[in-house]
């Protein structure tokens, strides 16, 4: 429990620092700070993680499930993703938002194929490996030793939010109140969507896989102008209701992960799980 409360403590520190105006003008920069946030705190996540829980602890009922709940599981974060990300076709469609790439839709393009060979599984295994080995695997299941299944959660959802933060504050000036409450719903619901995820048998890998690829998506696709990412294509929001669009659509994304998790084990996972058993190669006469 002390090595969970020191983590907690250093996490805290180490987001709130980040999103401190006084601490990004040290960085002078704008592209200093982006890629100090980006990949600066993910990596002090691993480095932390490693550091206090080179092995991580187990608390008894804690283990991913088998294949088929963990492929199901996933085709549920991919569902979850469609979601999370369908206030961008409302805004297209009702002219909520106006859409451009950052500097022309040619070069953007193949910018962002460049940038996906190597940002995508970038992305994903620091999600696993840093993100999601530091707040589920050290901080969730450190705390979940002394602490019910919901305190630990709620200690590793807000740290993660904190952590979060940095990444949608915008690089100077001060945020959109509007915008400001949708980022901080999004951050909540998704967080609470990856430990739904690893408590309820996807483990690390499909909490840190569905990170992965809203990070991705974020940093490298599309995000707000406000954010302080520069991805290959950009929004302009044109009013509150686009706002009030992003947030519904999170709270719909995590509302899926939640159905899908609180699933009974065998009615989700036998089916698939008998499906790969009589694929894996032929029967005996």
């Amino acid at each position: 429990m002390i090595r969970a409360a020191l983590l907690t403590v250093l996490l805290l520190a180490l987001g709130t620092l980040a999103a401190l105006p006084a601490t990004r003008a040290l960085a002078g920069d704008p592209q200093a700070q982006r890629q100090a946030v980006l990949w600066g705190i993910p990596l002090a996540c691993l480095f932390l993680s490693l550091t206090l829980f080179p092995r991580l602890p187990r608390p008894a009922g804690l283990s991913p499930g088998p294949l088929g709940r963990r492929l199901v599981l996933l085709a549920a974060a991919m569902l979850a993703f469609v979601l999370d990300q369908s206030f961008l076709a409302v805004a297209s469609l009702t002219g909520w938002a106006s859409f451009a790439p950052a500097g022309g839709a040619a070069g953007d393009g193949r910018r962002l194929l460049l940038q996906a060979a190597w940002a995508l599984p970038a992305c994903l295994a620091l999600s696993i490996w840093g993100w999601e080995r530091m707040l589920r695997g050290s901080l969730y299941t450190g705390w979940r030793q002394r602490l019910s299944a919901r305190g630990a959660a709620a200690i590793a959802v807000a740290v993660g939010v904190v952590l979060g933060l940095p990444a949608v504050l915008p690089g100077a000036g001060a945020p959109d109140h509007a915008y400001l409450a949708a980022a901080v719903v999004t951050l909540l619901c998704r967080e609470i969507s990856y430990t739904l995820l690893f408590q309820r048998g996807g483990g690390l890998l499909v909490a840190g896989l569905y990170r992965g690829a809203l990070w991705f998506c974020e940093a490298f696709v599309v995000a707000d102008w406000d954010a302080l990412h520069s991805p290959a294509f950009g929004y302009v929001a044109g009013g509150p209701r686009f706002y009030l669009a992003r947030a519904a659509a999170a709270l719909l994304a995590a509302g899926l992960i939640a159905g899908a998790t609180a699933m009974p084990l065998s009615p989700l996972a036998a089916p698939l799980a008998d499906g790969l058993a009589d694929d894996s190669g032929p029967g005996e006469e």
